[in-house]
């Protein structure tokens, strides 16, 4: 039901937009038998073009707009929908509260329809149908106003002289002639599909006065006087009409449909304003094609190189996963991105995801493979590597651990060489056979650090701190520290010092991580410990603490 609401919603708002065409630029021309083939394949079109989509397939980029789109989508898709039963369960479902509205419309139209064609039809049995002048004619007393129904006449004797019968025989000769009885048909039949759209029934009138127009252009052909014919239609002024499928002497009788009758032509010139339904036929086309995008990787130079990209784009790769910290705790919010792409998504609440890349690289040995981008704000990012070994196209891949990521903060004048990272803490002394044995003389680890305990330290976040007058300025702050420690001191060596940035911009929990000497080490945390406060760094617009290394040399 719900893609019958889709329908009857896409297919209105092209009858509306053609309607508007017809309106603005056609309806006051005289090119009445090209609006009468505008006004219904206007209709065909606007019906059939929502139930038939018109497939195409594209070729684009892995940076192109199309992959974004395909990331929104993916990235939102572990969010959690409300399913149609727990809509029905809340209460009333909408869709069963408009569609008994919608079939009771279109069965009271349809019904009139039926009705008012059951009447015609039982005239015809009752009274005798004779021939006139080449024209089927059913004379009868119910109605007054001249009519006629397929291809017989309806006329009431009463309301009409023998004099003014041949004006009214050649008027619905003309639209015997040209069929009009089928466009009547078809806009009723539509009417009954679309009831609920004003326009249709705009339509409706539209196509009915321009059978008029066709049928007083026919008489006038004939050599029937304008003054006359004009005096007979005012004549019928009076009467009513009836019949929906049918077409009246005086339907849409108006200063206009009189001021047609002498118009001047329209110069076949302005006919280009036909030209107006290609926006329109355009607008309707892209709005209801339905496209198939095919992802490369970049450019190619030949057609046979995008053949092979559109044959091995055939083959997906689908990775699911868990994204974990160093802790083993499921990690929310991670994104996991096809490297090259715009293609991912986000890990859920459980820290899952799952992943499709619908254009894997493939190497030389014709193995299909994809590179996943994981990453997270404060950690460290990874690649992994997934290849479709034995035709293996689904993946279920080990928990993805993410590490810390410290920013080291480097001076100018240090040499920037590779640091060495810590050693590793003693053992257990469960595990130690000679205890003995230790060095009595090494350091003991560092004290925890100052930090609250319900604190997060982040190492990278989307503002980072900022020092007074920016990076530079505080090269120039540690250069002119290390010329006033090093005077009069023989003061050489290295040593790299860890801080936290808190909230408050101020610089605490100063740690020595490595030093070539004690001396080196005092200097170091002097330069930190005097600092400046920063502009703190903020994650999501919250102020929060952010660790540094500063790696510092006096030479």
């Amino acid at each position: 039901m719900e893609a019958l609401l889709i329908y009857l919603a896409n297919s209105s708002a092209g009858i509306a937009l053609f309607y508007s065409v017809y309106w603005l630029f056609l309806r006051k021309e005289t090119f009445h038998s090209a609006n009468r083939w505008f006004l219904l394949l206007a209709l065909l079109t606007a019906v059939l073009l929502p139930i038939i989509p018109i497939h195409y397939s594209g070729i684009t980029e892995g940076d192109g707009s199309r992959q974004g789109f395909r990331m929104v989508s993916d990235t939102f898709k572990h969010l959690p929908v409300v399913g149609e039963s727990e809509l029905t369960n809340q209460g009333i479902n909408w869709q069963q509260a408009i569609l008994p509205v919608y079939f009771a419309g279109a069965s009271i139209i349809l019904l009139r329809l039926l009705v008012q064609s059951i009447i015609l039809f039982h005239l015809m049995l009752k009274h005798r149908i004779q021939l006139l002048d080449g024209v089927r004619i059913v004379e009868n007393e119910r109605y007054g106003l001249p009519f006629s129904f397929f291809n017989i006449v309806f006329i009431n004797p009463r309301f009409h002289t023998q004099d003014d019968l041949p004006e009214i025989l050649a008027h619905e000769k003309v639209h015997i002639r040209e069929h009009h009885w089928f466009d009547l048909l078809f806009i009723e039949l539509l009417t009954v599909i679309f009831w609920f759209n004003p326009f249709i029934w705009f339509f409706e009138r539209s196509i009915k006065q321009n059978h008029e127009y066709l049928a007083d252009k026919g008489v006038l052909a004939q050599g029937h006087t304008v003054g006359r014919y004009q005096a007979l239609l005012v004549n019928q002024l009076m009467g009513m009409q009836v019949i929906g499928i049918t077409n009246n002497l005086n339907f849409a009788l108006n200063a206009n449909r009189l001021k047609m009758m002498t118009k001047k032509k329209t110069s076949r010139i302005l006919g280009v304003k036909f030209m107006w339904a290609l926006p329109a036929l355009a607008l309707l086309l892209f709005a209801f094609a339905e496209p198939e995008y095919r992802v490369t990787q970049g450019m190619q130079s030949d057609n046979e190189t995008i053949v092979n990209d559109l044959n091995s784009a055939q083959k997906t790769i689908k990775v699911s996963g868990t994204v974990v910290n160093e802790n083993g705790d499921p990690l929310p919010g991670a994104s996991i991105v096809i490297k090259g792409s715009t293609i991912g998504t986000v890990s859920d609440i459980d820290g899952t995801f799952t992943l499709v890349d619908p254009n894997p690289k493939e190497s030389d040995s014709k193995v299909c493979y994809s590179e996943l981008v994981v990453s997270f704000v404060g950690l460290e990012t990874r690649i992994l590597t997934v290849s479709s070994v034995d035709n293996k196209l689904e993946f279920e891949i080990p928990p993805v651990k993410m590490k810390d990521a410290v920013q080291i903060l480097y001076n100018s004048n240090y040499s920037g060489e590779q640091l060495i990272p810590p050693p590793p803490p003693p053992p257990p002394a469960d595990k130690i056979k000679d205890v003995k044995a230790i060095d009595q003389k090494t350091p003991p680890p560092p004290p925890p650090s100052k930090t609250k305990s319900t604190e997060v330290v982040f190492y990278v976040v989307e503002d980072m701190p900022q020092y007074p007058g920016g990076f530079e300025a505080m090269q120039d702050y540690v250069s002119k520290m290390q010329q006033k420690l090093a005077q009069g001191k023989n003061l050489k060596g290295k040593a790299t010092v860890s801080f936290t940035v808190n909230g408050k911009g101020k610089v605490t929990d100063i740690k020595v991580v490595e030093k070539d000497n004690d001396d080196a080490a005092k200097g170091a945390v002097m330069i930190v410990s005097t600092m400046e406060d920063w502009t703190p760094g903020k994650q999501r617009g919250k102020s929060v603490p952010v660790k540094y290394l500063l790696p510092i040399e006096f030479k």
